[in-house]
């Protein structure tokens, strides 16, 4: 040993200590396998705590709950929304005679071709019927529809002609913003707009406060049909062919000069009329 230097030593330490490990390991094993059952159980038992203790569970960091975002929306803001989004689908009817212009009514544009939907009035094919629509564009207006015996009446809008304008220029047209129908009937205690005024825009608001129906069928087989929106709406500014709005801007009824007062026919009334009042003459 005295012969021996450091390094030397400490292969020789290193030596002895991995022989006696191995002895160890096979007394160890052949000790438990003459052990009793229990008491291998228990010294796994203590293995198995040591190496939890020693390993610990793998630490997952809670990841960080995403941002929630709320949005208030007033009524007030879904009112303004509603009634800009139907501005250019209405138009205000004109009269003219020989004596002078009066003012029909409120139209509303039903088609992106120009067709324009107005309470029912009389006709006077002799006359000139006019649209002023919300840029401050002047249509000429056709009547149709005008026998039919129908709630609504039609008009086909046109932009008139100019007469210095070369045969060569294509034709000017005028770009219709047609309003959306609702498809969902009015409900009682929902918040309705109407716009009226003969010759500026004037807002009512109100809400539903009841509803007119109509059964039809007979037995089993009847059903209910909408046929009046009675309104809180101040009638004041109110006009024939005033339309009235939900939040959502949907086109839900129409005020005819049949309606008394506070009271509007729903659309699906003029859903029903249109393709009556736009069909083609018969041949007689």
């Amino acid at each position: 040993m005295e012969d021996l230097n450091k390094n030397q030593i400490v292969l020789l330490t290193l030596l002895v200590s991995f022989v006696t490990s191995i002895a160890t390991g096979i007394m160890t094993v052949s000790l438990l396998q003459e052990a009793p059952i229990e008491v291998t159980r228990t010294i796994n038992r203590v293995v198995e705590k040591t190496i939890e203790t020693v390993v610990p569970s793998v630490v997952t960091t809670p990841s960080k709950p995403a941002e929630v975002t709320t949005v208030v929306v007033k009524e007030e803001d879904l009112v303004i929304d509603s009634i800009n989004k139907n501005l250019k689908s209405i138009a205000r009817i004109t009269e003219a005679d020989s004596i002078g212009k009066s003012f029909y009514g409120i139209g509303i544009v039903v088609s992106k071709e120009g067709l324009i939907a107005a309470d029912r009035k009389t006709i006077d094919l002799q006359h000139v019927y006019t649209a002023e629509m919300s840029d401050g564009t002047e249509l000429i207006l056709t009547p149709q529809g005008v026998g039919k015996e129908t709630n609504f009446i039609t008009f086909k809008g046109v932009l008139p002609e100019k007469k210095d304008v070369s045969t060569t220029t294509p034709k000017a047209v005028y770009t219709f913003m047609p309003a959306v129908f609702g498809d969902v009937s009015a409900k009682l205690g929902q918040t309705l707009i109407g716009l009226g005024g003969s010759s500026k825009n004037v807002v009512a608001v109100g809400r539903v406060v009841s509803l007119d129906t109509k059964t039809s069928g007979t037995g089993t087989s009847t059903t209910q049909t909408l046929v009046g929106i009675n309104t809180d709406i101040a009638n004041k500014d109110l006009v024939n062919g005033s339309p009235v709005f939900n939040l959502s801007g949907d086109l839900v009824g129409v005020r005819l000069s049949t309606d008394t007062a506070g009271s509007f026919t729903p659309i699906a009334v003029l859903k029903k009329e249109i393709p009556l009042l736009t069909e083609p003459p018969k041949n007689p």
